[in-house]
């Protein structure tokens, strides 16, 4: 939902209730919902659950993002990310299904994949739903990765390289949440756009070098002198 996201990102204001959201979104006709329950179930479900559920900040943080000019391209693998925390099925089919691929250096995502994928989360006892719930989950996780520009709809396997804004953006995310250095270097995140452990290090020491942070490390530990006190300061100064 990258269009409603952006939509909702642009009226929304700090404090605002669900309701008072969904209050604002009639007055200035933003979405085109058919019906009451649709606009409901994005603003419940969709907007609140992936950016306000652990912090409530995440929307003043996007949209700040959005005004300072950060290309659609590059949000987007924000919203990518946010949906996949959300969305455990849709976080998984992208670190076992795209990845996989990628490492086996196919061109294409089999149509019928993410259908299988689903299957055997159900034969595992991981889940317990009907054909129809299958059917329309693997339909849902394809359409993921379509919108996140991943594949494209012939199921071939598009270029995704993470950005170092994105980088940057879920290191400070996560070390003003509390994160120790050493955790944000081993987050599960950086699986979402097949980094390797050796990988996300290499890609934290050159990008200390744009002043954000120092990074220092020696043999196993890692050690960041944050040069920022909040996350508006560091959007501010990095866009």
């Amino acid at each position: 939902m990258i269009n409603e996201t952006l939509s909702l990102l642009s009226i929304y204001q700090e404090g605002m209730s669900k309701d008072a959201l969904i209050k604002c979104v009639k007055e200035n006709d933003c979405l085109s919902c058919k019906t009451e329950n649709r606009l409901v179930h994005i603003i419940y479900d969709v907007f609140f659950q992936r950016f306000m559920k652990v912090n409530p900040n995440v929307p003043l943080w996007l949209k700040l993002i959005r005004e300072r000019g950060l290309s659609l391209k590059h949000f987007t693998q924000l919203l990518m990310v946010y949906c996949a925390r959300e969305n455990a099925v849709f976080f998984d089919a992208v670190t076992q299904i795209l990845n996989s691929c990628k490492n086996e250096n196919q061109h294409i995502v089999e149509r019928d994949a993410f259908t299988k994928y689903v299957e055997n989360l159900v034969k595992e006892g991981k889940a317990q739903w009907s054909e129809s719930v299958q059917k329309r989950n693997a339909s849902y996780v394809r359409s993921c990765f379509i919108d996140y520009e991943m594949i494209n709809r012939k199921s071939e396997i598009l270029p995704y390289e993470v950005n170092d804004f994105t980088i940057l953006y879920f290191m400070h995310e996560q070390h003003f949440a509390g994160l120790s250095d050493m955790a944000i270097w081993e987050m599960e995140e950086w699986h979402l756009f097949n980094l390797t452990r050796h990988q996300v290090l290499d890609r934290i020491m050159s990008l200390s070098l744009k002043g954000a942070y120092m990074a220092q490390t020696s043999g196993e530990l890692l050690t960041i002198s944050w040069n920022y006190k909040s996350m508006e300061e560091f959007i501010n100064a990095t866009l």
